[in-house]
């Protein structure tokens, strides 16, 4: 197999190792030979030379065993070999989940439902599945979805999907997510991350989800939504600690008012840690509160 060429031929620059590369035409296989006869120098000859783009350098390519992964780069980044014959080749190589998966996300011509359905012969994970609905547009249908449900993701797979994906987004994906379980953790994550969810139902939800004193401490201290004088209330008829309450105040400003002062002066703490709340924080009436949210809204 020879293929003569000139520098000018190639579209791009090759690597160092052919910075000896010589003036006149050369026969480009020899070089490739003579550098160790890489699979990936021979599927960049390919791709940067229009000269290459035969049938017989394929043929080639291929006499060469190329991995599932040499032919998914050479499919997608050169046009000349995104045939179905190459995709057919392709599959016969055994290609990873993860590699199908990509190839799908960013190629078009692989968005098939041939493709597809051989990307779930491979028994992809729940993980897999959702993301490439969420990358992948093609791929966004209910029959999808139902497909991921059936990969049995676990609560955390799910509200991954949702906070990433508007496409998943739909009240019939939280009733799912519900039916799953969740921690009180993951939930409070899916709140202060996705928009979608900050609802008084989910909400709700969330409390029925049993949370630590913790936990619904950080929620309020992170997520704005749920910096509502009702949230404050339920925070305390979790009966939180000196320590608790301490934390909250000094983190979060929405907590800074008189009312949870009063609060956290009931609990007996260290007269030193009142003194220091005061000096360094400046509290306001819940009534302002109230004010600025109504401004706010």
């Amino acid at each position: 197999m020879k293929l003569m060429i000139k520098k000018s031929d190639l579209l791009n620059t090759p690597c160092d190792k052919y910075d000896n590369l010589p003036d006149g035409k050369f026969d480009a296989i020899e070089e490739i030979a003579n550098r160790g006869n890489h699979i990936g120098h021979v599927s960049w000859l390919i791709t940067n030379c229009k000269l290459a783009q035969t049938p017989k350098m394929l043929a080639y390519f291929k006499s060469l065993n190329p991995l599932a992964y040499n032919v998914y780069l050479l499919i997608l980044y050169c046009k000349f070999a995104q045939t179905p014959k190459m995709l057919v080749y392709y599959r016969s190589l055994k290609p990873s989940v993860e590699n199908v998966q990509s190839l799908i996300t960013n190629y078009k011509f692989a968005q098939t439902t041939k493709m597809l359905k051989y990307f779930k012969s491979l028994n992809p994970l729940a993980e897999d599945v959702g993301s490439l609905i969420k990358n992948c547009e093609f791929t966004q249908t209910i029959e999808m979805l139902e497909y991921y449900k059936s990969r049995k993701p676990s609560a955390e797979d799910v509200s991954w999907l949702i906070k990433s994906c508007e496409f998943a987004r739909t009240a019939e994906m939280l009733e799912y997510y519900k039916s799953l379980n969740p921690l009180a953790e993951d939930v409070r994550w899916l709140i202060t991350s996705c928009k979608f969810t900050q609802t008084a139902e989910i909400l709700e939800y969330y409390k029925s989800r049993k949370p630590s004193v913790e936990d619904v401490s950080w929620l309020i201290n992170r997520c704005k939504f749920t910096q509502t004088i009702e949230m404050l209330k339920y925070y305390k008829s979790l009966n939180p600690s000196v320590k608790d309450v301490y934390w909250l105040i000094r983190h979060c400003k929405f907590a800074q008012i008189i009312e949870m002062l009063e609060y956290f002066k009931s609990l007996k703490p260290p007269i030193k840690e009142i003194h220091w709340l005061i000096s360094h924080y400046k509290f306001t009436s819940k009534r302002r509160h109230n004010e600025t949210n109504d401004k706010k809204e």
